[in-house]
């Protein structure tokens, strides 16, 4: 539910994290909290040696109908990675640097299907399956 649309008097707790690993090195780490009411997710991504103050402050607006993902791009050289929610059958515009500019496909098991094809590979993690957890890419 989105808490724009919900009567819910949020208490919000720290859910937990998970990390975000490739190699050696932790790209970053994906922070959760929930409702201990109405079970709502929020989360928060932050990537390790970036220090820049966001925009906003507070928990993001969740949409209604979708899941916290973390999207990783591959190509091989390097992994990217961002925050997203999304559902299944979904269609978006998506660029990283080895697919400046494709249309993603949010398969009913949640794998992203790229309008390029299969040269990067783009990857979704559910956010609810991994807290507490190192995620390898």
């Amino acid at each position: 539910m989105s808490s724009q649309m919900t009567d819910c008097r949020h208490n919000v707790v720290y859910a937990g994290v998970f990390n975000l690993i490739r190699g050696f090195g932790v790209l970053g780490v994906v922070d959760a909290w929930t409702c201990t009411h109405c079970d709502e997710i929020w989360c928060d991504g932050r990537r390790l040696g970036v220090q820049e103050i966001p925009d906003e402050v507070g928990l993001p607006v969740r949409v209604q109908g979708t899941e916290w993902a973390v999207m990783f791009c591959d190509d091989g050289q390097k992994t990217d990675w961002n925050l997203l929610q999304v559902k299944r059958g979904e269609e978006f515009e998506h660029s990283c640097a080895a697919s400046p500019q494709c249309r993603i496909t949010v398969g009913d098991d949640w794998k992203p299907n790229c309008s390029l094809g299969d040269h990067v590979n783009h990857r979704l993690v559910l956010v609810k399956q991994s807290l507490n957890k190192n995620v390898y890419v």
